[in-house]
């Protein structure tokens, strides 16, 4: 600014000075900016008007050719509305001229600026127009009469067409990189935008966000075994810990339930990207598999319904217990939760889910009872540090038998595999020859490939198979060490996954000692439990047949009559080491 810019009310009341100097009235301010970044630049940096700095220092130098006194400024940071109607501040700005009839001039920056279309800069002059008011434009000089009012109409028309030529251009742009795989705008939740180096230069894409991906494939998970409704799920989510990023608009806040049912109908998190109505294949990397994705679309379509809510009552033991009384009678009835409301609280039970049907005599259980039961239940699984040590023991061994007989195994396949090359060799030299039918040497051909596909098969079992299973039966027995305060300490939403690790059902059953919970493990929970439980007759040397020694045991640790798995010298088989399921999903 000059030195003598705003010195002029040194001049006012004064005796002889002229005229034109004194105030014709009063003047209100409108900028704006598009982005929050044009918001915070200096006016010393941008002269081409986007920022708010420089548009202020034009507007008042405007303003004071006119002797008019600024009264009011008003400002939409960050506003890239296509209309006047989208913007607060402007219409705020028109409430304050009905409210001020001694305004005589809106001052703006350049009608760009302002009007995106012909129409909103008609109605607004006009509006104006009819309260005395003028609009003018700090860098534009349009004239008076009716060529001004002309021109400033090209203007506009212009201005439109500008804006709807790069809008289309952009769209454009946007749709081939979309057709490309690529994503555009801001990265939902779950990725983050970064900036990686391709050939030398840096380009913008999504990549998984560490934080924050994890939580969005649980969410998914979670709601596919259709026990929570999505705002439960939000404030599990929230318990846990996700936070949205943070912006300069807003901070980091927790997951709001609309927000998540979005991100559940969103098919980005499973690679593909929706575009004006047609998907695309995304270059980015899937959080959820598609088959979880259209588990929860199924469920949320079935809740939205009419007449259908999605609310469901949650607790981590639903659809985990089931009636001890109905499988007696050969029934196989889980046990509802419920909760009812009366006598001023809120109480929660467990009933069973034929009892209307068949008349089943197993009364209104509370959850407290319950989650009593099932945790001493928790509290039998535990091993011996004696067993422990064995286990690991029996898994080192196993794994140091296999890693040998492997080594000759995979030799005698590759020995067949090269035998075989070499006879399909030979039908084709007499093929080419035509010593032999051409559908006899096609018909030896097709079975020497499924036989080679066979042991290309079998190659593929690689050590690194074995070792995953050793693996995870060694990371069971972690488990397996303190489960009562493993079950006590972790938070409730991952109760479930740990019982449903240790056990296949749990029969609930209310005897004069009150609730008693009897138990069927899981595959890679017996196996362990009949190891140990056969090491334990080995040792007291009871019962001298090995049969004997693997009868049956009840839930609370004799042994079972499932010996599955369990090789003749009361070791841990290999099979056993790369097929078990239970607390990991089997390998293929």
């Amino acid at each position: 600014m000059n030195a003598i810019d705003g010195l002029e009310h040194l001049f006012r009341n004064v005796d002889g000075i002229d005229e034109t100097l004194r105030q014709t009235g009063e003047a209100v301010l409108y900028l704006r900016v598009s982005t929050t970044r044009q918001m915070n630049t200096g006016a010393d940096v941008d002269d081409d008007g986007n920022s708010i700095a420089t548009q202020r220092q034009h507007a008042m130098q405007k303003a004071r050719e006119l002797n008019a006194t600024v009264v009011r400024e008003f400002v939409d940071p960050g506003q890239s509305a296509q209309t006047i109607e989208k913007r607060p501040e402007f219409k705020a700005l028109l409430r304050f001229i009905d409210q001020n009839p001694n305004v005589r001039y809106v001052v703006i920056y350049m009608r760009s600026r302002v009007f995106r279309n012909h129409l909103d800069a008609a109605i607004t002059k006009r509006y104006l127009r009819e309260k005395n008011v003028t609009l003018v434009s700090a860098k534009e000089n349009f004239g008076d009469g009716y060529m001004g009012d002309a021109m400033e109409a090209i203007t506009d028309v212009v201005n439109e067409l500008r804006v709807r030529m790069s809008g289309e251009d952009i769209r454009i742009k946007m749709a081939h990189k979309v057709e490309r795989g690529g994503s555009v705008g801001r990265a939902k939740l779950g990725y983050l935008n970064v900036r990686k180096d391709f050939d030398g230069r840096l380009v913008n894409t999504i990549d998984v966000d560490p934080d924050r991906a994890h939580f969005i494939r649980w969410a998914f998970e979670e709601y596919a075994k259709n026990q929570v409704s999505v705002w439960q799920l939000a404030h599990l989510l929230e318990e846990q810990g996700l936070m949205t990023r943070p912006s300069s608009k807003r901070p980091a806040r927790p997951l709001a339930a609309s927000a998540l049912a979005r991100i559940l109908r969103d098919p980005y998190y499973t690679g593909a990207i929706h575009y004006k109505g047609k998907l695309y294949q995304g270059r980015h990397e899937p959080i959820v598999p598609v088959e979880t994705y259209l588990a929860v679309q199924q469920i949320l379509d079935s809740r939205n319904r009419k007449g259908d809510r999605d609310q469901v009552h949650f607790h981590y033991l639903k659809g985990v217990l089931y009636c001890g009384i109905c499988h007696e009678a050969g029934r196989a009835s889980r046990l509802i939760y419920t909760q009812n409301t009366g006598n001023g609280g809120t109480y929660e039970y467990f009933v069973c889910s034929s009892k209307q049907r068949t008349g089943c005599t197993l009364g209104l259980l509370r959850v407290e009872d319950a989650e009593r039961a099932v945790l001493k239940a928790v509290r039998r699984q535990q091993f011996s540090s004696a067993t422990m040590a064995g286990i690991r023991e029996e898994v080192t061994r196993a794994l140091d038998e296999f890693q040998t007989s492997d080594r000759d195994a995979r030799a005698a396949l590759r020995a067949q595999q090269k035998a075989l090359e070499e006879q399909e060799t030979r039908l084709i030299d007499l093929a080419a020859e035509g010593q032999l039918p051409i559908a006899k040497i096609r018909e030896r051909l097709d079975l020497i490939t499924l036989q080679k596909a066979a042991i290309a098969e079998k190659l593929s079992r690689t050590e690194d198979r074995v070792q995953f299973g050793a693996d995870q039966v060694l990371a069971f027995v972690d488990l397996l060490e303190r489960p009562g305060e493993l079950y006590e300490r972790i938070p409730e939403s991952m109760r479930r996954d740990l019982l449903l690790a240790f056990f296949s059902k749990l029969r609930v059953y209310d005897d004069t000692e009150g609730l008693r919970v009897e138990s069927e493990r899981t595959e890679i929970n017996d196996t362990l439990h009949a190891w140990q439980a056969q090491q334990r007759h080995a040792a007291t040397d009871h019962i001298a047949d090995k049969k004997k020694r693997a009868s049956r045991i009840s839930a609370e640790g004799s042994l079972t009559s499932t010996t599955t798995g369990l090789n003749e010298s009361n070791g841990l088989s290999n099979s056993i080491l790369v097929g078990m399921t239970g607390f990991e999903p089997a390998t293929p």
